[in-house]
């Protein structure tokens, strides 16, 4: 199960703040006429600043869908300021939404190289490359991350690396970082699912429903959990609570693949 991108999130992860999805900061961009004038760092400051309120507002067309503005957006951001990190990190998002994984990377590893320690960018290139069957290479981004003091999101970078293991077929090295993410995060909801899927494939159908409810106790209904859902009660013999999961499922996701692979593998 993979949460979808939103834009706003992806932007306060990024540190430009709630400002940026609200849109009440307003940043004058000077057309360059006055900076001359003025000392090296003002002339800085000012193509920064420049670059993050183009950076905003291409998150904002791409959040409506207007993916050609946004990069058009995200291209003059680099074009003010181009180790600006958070234009080349949507720059790659972006390139990703319109299948262009090999632009994608190239945005990614650009945003790594302005700050190859910070941890945002690190589990960033990692996520990218498991997504995209690297695991082994993506596992050392990961731990890069974990290795930034100053990262806030240790549970997110767990989550990844332990997703990324089971993807490979290896869901005992998944286990301790899965256990790490809960320990930094324990309502994490990405975490509790990866931790509910491990164990239903352990064959620890009980153990996995108790993971599962705790994710759907967060409010979250994905098509991938009630699918979990319903596999985890019928291996565990409750038929009711089985139907009420694919019920659920059929209503809310009718046209998921999900929705599609009910009944079609035995539980």
């Amino acid at each position: 199960m993979r949460r979808s991108i939103l834009i706003c999130s992806v932007l306060v992860v990024l540190g430009l703040g709630v400002a940026a999805c609200s849109g009440n900061k307003i940043i004058r961009v000077d057309n360059g006429s006055s900076l001359k004038s003025e000392p090296q760092e003002s002339k800085q400051d000012e193509k920064r600043d420049a670059a993050q309120v183009h950076t905003q507002l291409g998150a904002q067309l791409m959040e409506r869908g207007d993916l050609k503005g946004a990069y058009e957006k995200f291209q003059m951001a680099t074009q003010f300021d181009g180790n600006y990190e958070p234009a080349h990190t949507m720059l790659a998002i972006l390139d990703e939404r319109i299948k262009q994984p090999q632009q994608a990377e190239q945005e990614y590893r650009r945003a790594l190289a302005i700050d190859p320690k910070n941890g945002d960018t690190n589990n960033n290139l990692g996520y990218f490359l498991c997504r995209h069957g690297r695991a082994q290479e993506a596992m050392q981004y990961f731990q890069r991350a974990l290795a930034d003091p100053f990262y806030k999101y240790p549970a997110t970078a767990n989550t990844n690396a332990a997703a990324c293991l089971m993807r490979s077929n290896n869901a005992a090295a998944a286990e301790p970082y899965l256990r790490k993410a809960l320990q930094a995060e324990p309502n994490y909801p990405e975490g509790l699912y990866q931790m509910a899927q491990l164990l239903y494939a352990r064959n620890d159908a009980f153990r996995a429903r108790a993971f599962l409810q705790r994710f759907e106790a967060q409010g979250t209904a994905t098509p991938d959990a009630l699918l979990l859902g319903y596999r985890i009660e019928s291996r565990l013999g409750d038929a009711d609570a089985a139907r009420n999961y694919a019920n659920r499922l059929r209503d809310q996701f009718p046209d998921s693949e999900q929705a599609q692979k009910l009944g079609a593998t035995p539980p």
